[in-house]
């Protein structure tokens, strides 16, 4: 079915498995959830494949930025539809898709807020697959489709809109923004075509989630073991299970930046992480590097990111192939600087090799 729409239900298992799938950022599910509970309740959000889009519509990425704490305090309304009008005013283009720009508990739900409000599908897709720390790391910009225009915008109306034609500096610019606007700000950006969103973006990333969504709940309901419920949908190894023993966090530039160790079988698996995870170690020896995912679910079934994780969880880590999309250079190397800074220079190597059964 190339077409649907989604109530309450598909929408709670959406953020659960996205949540998991988000690898460790993508947003709180508690934020998800307010926004089901909220702004969606009552309401369905049509559902797209990227088939169904034709070449020549006009397709924009929308999303949520800020603060976790800050959303999960504030809440979450008119932010994204306030910069999805913003923009059209200023382009005075009508969009037609909306698509979201990463798959997390949050992220992979914001754009059904304009859906909703104006009427126009969400696509089942998006621009990673995962989490990404960095507006730069999507597929969107892999595949050059200018990110300028963005707008940004808050729940009261004050928008501001940012022409940069460098992702990066467009990355620096819509933080500054977001930070003036009190840590939360709706965006949308990278106007592209329904051919250019094809080339570009990765299909079938939100019912993908909802099936791991389901898998979780389903498991739970019946009482079966929520990892293997999750392992039969995703293409993925148990990179370890234990006790969170250690989570050390600290704060620079506007990211979070950390290490878990998690000890278990007689082994110590450590996750290191720029807002999402970027690289998992063994007793010292690599398992997985981003750009394939690395993702935590407790051992009763509820999916963690980085902001939920604390000492003395029990939890699986399971590491999962990415999209074929991102096993190319130009894939890894916009995640090249952010590891190089952790200390990592070394070349991509596959989770499958790391791995092998």
């Amino acid at each position: 079915m190339n077409k649907r729409l989604l109530g309450k239900r598909e929408l709670l298992d959406i953020i659960q498995g996205a949540t998991f799938l988000g690898t460790g950022g993508g947003g709180s599910p508690k934020s998800g959830e307010v926004l089901v509970e909220g702004f969606l309740s009552g309401k369905e959000v049509e559902l797209v494949s990227v088939d169904e889009v034709e070449d020549e519509a006009k397709v924009v990425v929308a999303a949520g930025m800020g603060a976790p704490e800050v959303l999960l305090k504030r809440g979450w309304s008119r932010e994204t539809v306030n910069a999805f009008s913003a923009l059209e005013k200023v382009t005075g283009e009508k969009f037609d898709y909306v698509i979201p720009v990463e798959t997390g508990g949050f992220n992979s739900i914001t754009p059904m807020t304009v859906s909703v409000e104006k009427g126009i599908p969400t696509i089942d897709a998006d621009g990673a697959g995962r989490a990404i720390p960095e507006l730069q790391q999507t597929m969107f910009s892999i595949n050059n489709i200018p990110v300028s225009p963005t707008a940004l915008a808050d729940d009261s109306n004050i928008w501001v809109v940012i022409n940069a034609e460098d992702p990066f500096k467009m990355e620096d610019l819509a933080r500054a923004v977001t930070t003036a606007l009190g840590m939360q700000a709706g965006i949308v950006c990278h106007i592209m075509t329904g051919k250019e969103m094809r080339k570009a973006a990765i299909p079938g990333t939100v019912s993908k989630a909802e099936k791991v969504g389901k898998a979780i709940r389903e498991a739970k309901e019946s009482g079966k073991d929520p990892v293997e419920a999750v392992l039969s949908i995703v293409d993925g190894f148990v990179l370890g299970k234990g006790m969170v023993t250690n989570v050390s966090t600290e704060t620079r530039g506007g990211f979070d930046f950390g290490k878990v160790t998690i000890k278990g079988d007689g082994k110590t698996l450590r996750v290191d992480y720029k807002n999402e995870n970027m690289m998992a170690w063994r007793d010292g020896e690599l398992v997985a590097m981003v750009p394939d995912g690395i993702c935590y679910i407790s051992l009763d079934g509820q999916p963690l990111t980085n902001a939920d994780i604390k000492e003395g969880m029990n939890v699986a880590v399971i590491g999962v192939k990415a999209p074929d999309r991102w096993r190319v250079p130009d894939g890894f190397n916009v995640f090249r600087r952010v590891l190089e800074a952790m200390g990592y220079k070394g070349e991509y190597k596959k989770i499958e090799e790391l791995n092998k059964r």
